[in-house]
């Protein structure tokens, strides 16, 4: 399993086209086999700020979501959507389990 924590920060100007962007890709990705889940979500104590928080199954489903075309037209706008970011972590993960 391969989950990925990125976070950016919106410039205040593009927010609501960020909205729509991250809203789009959340939901074409949440429907490319082997994601098993896929969220953006916005800070609440810095409404610029978004953090997305990705798991796959493997790397197939990594390559699969990459060809999106929603996730090129984010990362098309990156420049001039973004202030800060992406920065990220990518784990890998051996093992899992149910909680609670």
């Amino acid at each position: 399993m391969i989950l990925y924590r990125v976070a950016v920060t919106v410039d205040p100007a593009h927010l609501q086209r960020a909205h729509r962007l991250f809203a789009e890709l959340v939901d074409v990705s949440r429907r490319v086999p082997g994601v098993i889940d896929f969220d953006i979500m916005q800070d609440p104590g810095n409404p610029h700020r978004f953090v997305s928080i990705e798991v796959y199954a493997d790397e197939e489903a990594v390559d699969l979501q990459g060809k999106l075309p929603q996730l090129h037209a984010v990362m098309d706008a990156f420049p001039t959507l973004l202030i800060t970011g992406p920065k990220g972590t990518k784990f890998i993960v051996l093992a899992s389990e149910p909680w609670p």
